[in-house]
This record gives structure tokens, C-alpha cells and sequence, in this order.
């Protein structure tokens, strides 16, 4: 059973595997950017996804789903 940890934020959950030293990789550098490991990813992810909305590898929405109908 999963838990939900009562966390206060309005930000969706995300849960991602990854090779464990790209993990403490990623914690050290959050460390030293004084940033949360979550932190970190959001801004990491964010950055990609700007990149492929400016090269047109995505389009670009006002961020509500788009109907599929």
C-alpha cells in the first residue's frame, strides 16, 4: 500500500525510476545548488520542456489538457 505524505502544495506527484549513482548525483548537485532534490528535477524538467516548445517539438499550450475529441 502506498502512503500519501500530507505534504502543503498544489504541485502534481511524480515518481520516476532511475540508475541509483544518477541519484546521488543529482542529490549532491542539489546540495550544492541549495535546492531540494524535487526542486531540482521540476527546474531540470521545466528547462526540457521549454527547450522542445521553442524548437517545435512540442507545442505549446496554455497548459490546461487538450479534449482529445
Amino acid at each position: 500500500m502506498v502512503s500519501k505524505a500530507s505534504v502543503a502544495t498544489d504541485k502534481a506527484r511524480l515518481v520516476a525510476y532511475c540508475d541509483p549513482e544518477l541519484k546521488q548525483k543529482l542529490e549532491r548537485l542539489a546540495e550544492l545548488r541549495f535546492r531540494s532534490l524535487s526542486n531540482l528535477v521540476e527546474s531540470v524538467a521545466a528547462a526540457e520542456v521549454a527547450k522542445a516548445e521553442q524548437s517545435g517539438e512540442l507545442a505549446i499550450h496554455d497548459g490546461k489538457e487538450q479534449s482529445k475529441a
